[in-house]
């Protein structure tokens, strides 16, 4: 027997009017199958709006079943807000017109609302008279979603790098003003390489915060000596919010740096000891650094950009007491403040 697309060029006995019918009916089932199969909902309705037909992705999205939804009017669907919004759709279909592709909100069965992307296409019969209108529409609540989270993040850090680079401008402005020419550059790069450090802390944690043992040795891993006994490390595990984080870290570098240069840490037998500890109700976040067996320490004369990292930037990002005490014995300094602007929640 010959395929069917040799019948259709034949026009006796009918027989083409038969393969004709079949193929018909075999587009069809298919058109019926990808209606069911797709993920996007699928519906119809007259010119006044009332609902003809409804697919298995329609029930999914919008919750109500072919039985509970057809015949009732598409304005179920949308929210009172954006029923004018259907009034201008009705009249671009009436006039054979294609409504382009466009978001909006529609209305679950719930109540709860649903971003969706929607394409409109008139109906027409085999008189080419427009007798209603199909509509697409595919849930996008999933993607909106994401788009809100990247603006925010986008937002985010756009206020960071602004304050980033105002912490940048101070330092470079306080440095220049407070440094001798020779110790300009040393002294600003330790400053931007403590504060990249810090930031690839916050990165590598999502800026969700950073743990606090992990801040103290990466900001003294530049002492040689910083994983022996020289320098002990004591306290619980805490994690710290990112501007915890930056300010801290920002401290403990000056500390260091001061160390090596006059302190316990400027010959071969000074020590360190860097304690915290969550105390008190309401709870304070309490850390000391304390020096010992390093040259006589006496208050200075002038204090440098150093000292205003330790104790007024410290004090106002982090809403801290801080107490600086030159004991002849070694430096002591401390930080007390409370757990909400320093600890991550």
């Amino acid at each position: 027997m010959p395929p069917a697309s040799e019948f259709r060029l034949t026009d006796g006995n009918g027989v083409a009017g038969m393969a004709q019918t079949r193929a018909q009916l075999d587009y069809r089932a298919l058109l019926a199958s990808i209606v069911d199969s797709t993920d996007d909902a699928i519906v119809s309705k007259d010119l006044d709006g009332i609902i003809t037909s409804w697919n298995p992705a329609a029930e999914r999205i919008f919750g109500f079943s072919a039985d509970e939804i057809i015949g009732e009017p598409i304005t179920r669907l949308i929210p009172p807000d954006r029923h004018a919004e259907e009034r201008v759709i009705l009249d671009t279909i009436r006039a054979g017109k294609r409504v382009e592709t466009f978001t909006s909100i529609r209305r679950r069965k719930s109540g709860e609302d649903v971003h969706v992307s929607v394409t409109i296409s008139p109906i027409v019969n085999s008189q080419g008279v427009v007798i209603g209108a199909s509509k697409i529409a595919r849930d996008i609540s999933a993607r909106r979603r994401s788009e809100e989270i990247r603006d925010m993040l986008m937002r985010e850090v756009a206020h960071r790098s602004k304050n980033m680079l105002a912490i940048v401008e101070a330092i470079v402005r306080q440095t220049i003003r407070r440094s001798s020419s020779e110790d300009f550059a040393k002294e600003l790069s330790g400053r931007l390489q403590s504060m990249a450090a810090s930031q690839d802390l916050l990165v590598n944690g999502n800026w969700a915060g950073v743990e606090i043992r992990a801040l103290a040795k990466r900001q003294l891993e530049h002492v040689d000596g910083a994983e022996a006994p020289r320098i002990d490390l004591d306290g619980p595990p805490l994690m710290l919010s990112p501007n915890g984080a930056q300010a801290l870290g920002m401290a403990l570098h000056e500390l260091s740096t001061n160390a090596l240069k006059f302190g316990a840490l400027s010959n071969d037998r000074g020590t360190v000891h860097l304690q915290w500890a969550v105390t008190g109700e309401p709870q304070q976040f309490v850390l000391t650094w304390r020096e010992a067996g390093g040259p006589p320490v006496s208050q200075p004369a002038h204090y440098g950009f150093g000292h205003s990292v330790l104790v007024r930037m410290t004090e106002a990002t982090l809403h801290a007491a801080v107490t600086m005490i030159y004991a002849p014995r070694g430096l002591h300094w401390s930080l007390e403040a409370p757990v909400t602007s320093i600890l991550s929640r």
